[in-house]
């Protein structure tokens, strides 16, 4: 009877143990299961959140690239006037930043959209074609019956110094011709120069505005080159129904500090963004480089 009973004991705990066996390799299949299907999960996963961020950076990207095109901003480039095609009949339009001049045409056209695109339109224009067949037999006709002067030259020397004087000390125009008429009347029986001078309000203008303008400019330019640190003042002044912009820099040269104006831009436009927009123009049209800019002053 006791052997009996022990035996099926031990079918018994065998019974159990063969049932506890299989719940446990259940649980660890189960378990691998999970696990299966975390990796899964996790695998499909990973993927979606660069997707996403990439995706959101290539619209940012193209959203700025798309204001920047909005913002930028054609203006004359005197680079154009080094290709002898250009240079022969183009001209920079200094009222305008935005405008090309076309001396062969005698008229004055947008860059704003396109830059150089915009000049190329206009040389393949059928009028400006026909102008330039005449212009550049004109301009011939001009320079080889044109021959230099030494007295011609000396008169030349000595009005410029004469418009030169009255622009430092401030005297106008007509003032300027006042004392021009005054000149000729005292040495027209001793000096052929002092008889030959004239010097009209319109004279004194083209030679302050086109000749020592341009030199002194590209002078002060130099310097500033050399200099390599510059600072850059403006204010807006009123002039009739024209609001200025004077471009002043300041720098460091071996005679000490300077001062000088590189640029007059006529903008009616006060905004902080046009006005940002109007100084990065003039420095980059005068060449300068904007890691040289120390500070702004107005």
């Amino acid at each position: 009877m006791d052997s009996e009973i022990i035996i099926e004991d031990d079918n018994d705990d065998n019974d159990d143990n063969d049932d506890n066996d299989d719940n446990d390799d259940n649980d660890d299949n189960d378990d691998n299961d999970d696990n299966d299907d975390n990796d899964n999960n996790h695998e499909e996963s990973i993927p979606t959140t660069p997707v996403l961020k990439s995706n959101e950076n290539k619209n940012v990207k193209a959203a700025s690239n798309t204001c920047e095109k909005k913002k930028k901003k054609g203006v004359f480039n005197l680079q154009w006037l080094l290709d002898s095609q250009l240079g022969s009949f183009l001209r920079e339009y200094k009222p305008d930043s935005t405008k090309a001049l076309c001396i062969a045409c005698n008229e004055k056209f947008s860059i704003h959209y396109g830059g150089k695109n915009d000049i190329d339109r206009h040389i393949k224009l059928k009028r400006h074609i026909h102008n330039m067949k005449s212009f550049s037999i004109n301009r011939q006709l001009i320079t080889s019956t044109m021959k230099p002067n030494k007295e011609s030259e000396e008169v030349a020397a000595a009005e410029g110094t004469f418009v030169y004087h009255g622009v430092k000390h401030g005297h106008s125009y007509s003032s300027q011709q006042c004392t021009t008429n005054v000149i000729k009347t005292i040495f027209s029986s001793c000096s052929a120069i002092g008889k030959s001078m004239s010097c009209g309000r319109t004279k004194c203008s083209s030679i302050a505005l086109n000749v020592l303008a341009p030199y002194f400019t590209q002078q002060i330019l130099i310097e500033v080159k050399e200099a390599c640190f510059f600072s850059i003042m403006f204010d807006a002044s009123n002039k009739g129904n024209s609001k200025l912009f004077p471009v002043c820099v300041q720098y460091f040269s071996k005679f000490g500090v300077k001062k000088g104006i590189i640029d007059l831009i006529d903008d009616a436009d006060e905004s902080a963004t046009n006005t940002f927009e109007n100084l990065e123009a003039a420095i980059k049209k005068s060449g300068l480089s904007l890691e040289g800019l120390t500070s702004i002053g107005a």
